[in-house]
This record gives C-alpha cells, sequence and structure tokens, in this order.
C-alpha cells in the first residue's frame, strides 16, 4: 500500500504515532485517541494495527512501557524525523480535526527562509521528554562556551522551548542551584534518569517562568517622523505608536533577539534597529547579562 491510497485523515494518525514515537520513545492508542477525538479504544487499536501492517517492523509493543515503541533501525515513512514536526504537533494537537479530507486549492506561490539545520540528538530528546514528564533528576554531560570540552551536570527539565533559532529545556540546575536554558545541541547523548527532582526543581518555583512581562516597543526615535509612522504601520501599532507584547520573563531576551533588538542600542544605526524598548528598566533584569542566570 501506498501513500496515495491511505486516506488524508489516516496520513496525518500515522504521522502522529510516528513522531511521538520518535521524539518520546513510546506511543499508545491514548495518543491517537486524545489528538483526534476517537472516543473508542478498539477504534484507536485498529488504527494503530493498520499502521503496523503498512510500515512493518518500525514499531514493536513493549510490555514495561505499556506501549509501543521504535526499533532500533525506525525509520519515519509519515513524517520526516525531524524535531520541529514534534513542535508543532504538541502545539496543535487540541485542534487536531480527523474529518479533514484534504487540500481544495492549489497553494499561492510561496517561499520561506530555510535557517541552517541544527541536528538534535534523538537519544537527548526522548530522555529530555522522559525526565519531564516524570519530574525527574538527569544527568548529562554539557558543552558550553565556559566549558566547551564539557562537564557532568544535573538538571530536572521542565519545559522544552524553541526561541525561533533552536531548541533549548528550561530545567533546575543542580550545580548553580537555579532554573536555566539549557540548549539541547549542547548535549551529548547517554544522558540518565536518576531518581526523582528535587523539591526546589518544583517549576511553580521558577519565577522567571511562571510569571510574565510586557514588552513595551515604540519606532527609534532616532528614525525620521516619516520613518517611524511606516514602522508603527508594520507593527500595526495606534496612534500612540506603542505595540505592547506581552511574553514570560525568561524568553523575553529571545523574542528581542527574534525582533531584532540589541540591547545596547547605543552601538546601532536606528535603521538596523526599527524597534526600541521603552520600559528597559522593568526588562533590564531578564536580558542575558542582566539578573537573570545563564548555564
Amino acid at each position: 500500500m501506498t501513500a496515495k491510497d491511505i486516506t488524508w485523515d489516516r496520513q496525518n494518525q500515522f504521522h502522529l504515532l510516528e513522531v511521538v514515537a520518535q521524539w518520546e520513545g513510546r506511543v499508545t492508542t491514548e495518543h491517537l485517541q486524545r489528538a483526534f477525538g476517537i472516543n473508542s479504544r478498539t477504534t484507536a487499536s485498529h488504527i494503530l494495527k493498520d499502521y503496523l501492517k503498512d510500515v512493518p517492523g518500525n514499531l514493536k509493543h513493549s510490555v514495561s512501557y505499556r506501549g509501543y515503541v521504535p526499533n532500533a533501525d525506525f525509520r519515519p515513512r509519515y513524517s520526516r524525523g525531524e524535531l520541529g514536526e514534534y513542535l508543532s504537533l504538541m502545539t496543535r494537537h487540541n485542534t487536531l480535526n480527523p474529518s479533514f479530507a484534504g487540500l481544495k486549492d492549489l497553494p499561492a506561490p510561496t517561499e520561506s527562509l530555510s535557517l541552517p539545520h541544527r541536528a538534535v540528538s534523538t537519544d537527548v530528546v526522548r530522555q529530555v521528554v522522559q525526565a519531564t514528564q516524570a519530574r525527574s533528576r538527569l544527568e548529562v554531560v554539557y558543552r558550553s562556551l565556559s566549558t566547551p570540552e564539557g562537564e557532568d551536570r544535573i538538571i530536572a527539565p521542565h519545559t522544552l522551548v524553541y526561541s525561533g533559532l533552536r531548541w533549548h529545556v528550561r530545567a533546575w540546575c543542580e550545580k548553580h542551584r537555579n532554573f536555566r536554558d539549557f540548549v539541547l545541541t549542547r548535549m551529548n547523548p547517554g544522558a540518565e534518569l536518576i531518581g526523582e527532582a528535587l523539591t526546589d526543581a518544583d517549576p511553580s518555583q521558577d519565577y522567571n517562568w511562571q510569571n510574565h512581562i510586557v514588552l513595551r516597543l515604540a519606532p527609534n526615535s532616532g528614525l525620521t517622523a516619516a520613518q517611524q509612522r511606516m514602522v508603527a504601520l508594520d507593527y500595526g501599532m495606534g496612534n500612540d505608536h506603542e505595540l505592547k507584547v506581552p511574553v514570560r520573563c525568561a524568553l523575553a531576551h529571545y523574542l528581542m533577539q527574534s525582533l531584532n533588538i540589541f540591547w545596547s542600542s547605543e552601538k546601532c544605526e536606528p535603521r538596523e534597529q526599527p524597534l526600541v524598548v521603552i520600559n528597559r528598566e522593568e526588562v533590564e533584569p531578564f536580558v542575558f547579562g542582566g539578573s537573570a542566570p545563564r548555564p
């Protein structure tokens, strides 16, 4: 059977099975039921069995994991095997619609910029996801600019984050005894779960994650009046030429990076940075190099 012989709905369901199995290391009928609104477990079981017939040997049943796990020679057929698919799936799984039958219209000509691909180890992601779900401690070898050869760290991850440029995990760091961001591509494969996370690692105690700040943005005053009006139109600002963007405190710096906002703005020409932050004193503690710590 080829992909063309399978309905669009079923391809989406097979896609979910592959993505979850690859990046979480386990998939069950419950994943199908929650994502696609399937009430009957029997129906979900039939879908899983159809996948096993269509791609034999990709998944195997595991009693200890109480579900299906990828075989050592797992090869995705209905997905690309990219981490971005997992992010997309987790973002929209509550709104997946199994009644969608296919594209009715040809797409308009479009093009998107492809940034350099940062290969993230499947093994690393699985261990991080499992530690996150189990609220477990994770022993990793982590590389940074200060320790490029790597050093042992014990972390308790709570959330995977895609900043628009790279993947990181928000986690409690036992070495520094605070919550930090750990870039996934800087972790060596072979991380180990080593028991329940410490009380201090409770995500509810991560102030910078649990709390939000509003970035107040405006056109750079170094631009001409006409240029400032143009920037205001670009970003949908009102007559006050101000844009208010709520963001988690821990993600404020990444948001500014994506908007091409340099904190030391005096070093930049206004045209290089058309947007500036108005409430700098309020935001400064959460900028890298400020009071917000980095690993």
